[in-house]
């Protein structure tokens, strides 16, 4: 990731390792590197009791805290059934339980994301955000969905007024898994409403980038060039949108904006050396940029930690933001 000019991951951990030893595990390698690379632990779960025991601030990524499937696999969840079938996708939660799970979150003072691909999972998760913010008001509490690939026009306007941002991974556009004919094939017209970037900034969402690795490669300049190259040419961003979407908006998703994202006196030096200036670039030609250094903290980044000592650092660290 370093070398892809990465110096911040958000990280979603809880897979069902034995007593949740990966989330544990990515809480230590975080506390415990010694070059100033950039972790924030999101754990995937609904067990609100589990991410205050570990006094982290933020809950849900997917697994756990996925309202349904993926279009790969026909079980995202659709208002209507996909093309020439009965079939609707999945929600693996019912209504009542996923507004409990985001009250419950929302008054112990957690930021919760929570993945939704269809139409059906994000019209669940904008409602369920609604009811918990309704029931414990919240100024800025950076709630999240994951993904949104269809979302409603109407769920869009609520998530625009309650404050509640998208992470987004562009490069599924471009993502050979999943390509546009088989979208068509599965959704017919809807394909056509797939991450519709332009409309939500101009609806006044933030938009966050990111690669959803390994399903995408982490690489922003990939997610750079997906963003200003939609596929509908009309919801296509502008250069120095997609590079906001992959700086500024990566670290105001997990309170960092203050510190991070931009370029400004007073903040921390974290920046990428490219070999080239995006801003005086065609679009079409984005995927000529290389990145070629990263320098966090004002210093270049520097690999190579033993193992050993990145165990014994992380399991005595205190204080350091995860």
């Amino acid at each position: 990731m370093a070398k892809n000019g990465i110096g911040m991951m958000h990280t979603v951990e809880g897979v069902g390792f034995p007593r949740d030893l990966d989330v544990d595990m990515s809480r230590f390698f975080a506390k415990g590197q010694r070059n100033p690379f950039q972790i924030r632990v999101f754990f995937q779960t609904l067990d609100v009791n589990k991410v205050i025991k570990r006094k982290l601030p933020r809950i849900g990524g997917c697994f756990a805290a996925a309202l349904d499937g993926c279009f790969g696999s026909m079980d995202a969840a659709l208002i209507q059934p996909y093309k020439n079938t009965n079939n609707n996708g999945v929600l693996f939660y019912s209504d009542e339980k996923v507004t409990e799970f985001a009250k419950e979150a929302n008054r112990k003072g957690l930021q919760i994301e929570v993945h939704a691909i269809g139409d059906a999972a994000f019209d669940q998760a904008v409602n369920a955000l609604e009811s918990a913010l309704k029931d414990h008001p919240r100024n800025d509490h950076r709630h999240t969905i994951i993904h949104a690939c269809l979302p409603t026009e109407r769920g869009l306007e609520k998530a625009a007024n309650l404050g509640i941002g998208i992470a987004a991974q562009p490069a599924f556009l471009q993502w050979p898994l999943e390509p546009l004919s088989y979208i068509e094939d599965i959704l017919g017209d809807r394909a056509y409403k797939i991450s519709p970037f332009r409309t939500m900034l101009d609806m006044g969402l933030h938009i966050s980038g990111g690669s959803d690795a390994p399903c995408t490669i982490p690489d922003p300049i990939e997610g750079i060039y997906s963003a200003c190259n939609h596929y509908v040419e009309e919801e296509s961003v502008t250069i120095s949108e997609a590079l906001r979407m992959f700086t500024y908006e990566a670290a105001r998703m997990s309170f960092d904006e203050k510190e991070r994202g931009s370029l400004e006196e007073g903040k921390i030096a974290d920046l990428v050396i490219l070999n080239k200036n995006p801003l005086k670039m065609k679009r079409e030609d984005l995927r000529q940029l290389k990145s070629e250094g990263l320098i966090l903290s004002g210093k270049p980044y520097k690999p190579n930690q033993s193992l050993p000592d990145l165990i014994i650092r992380g399991a005595t660290s205190k204080g350091k933001k995860i």
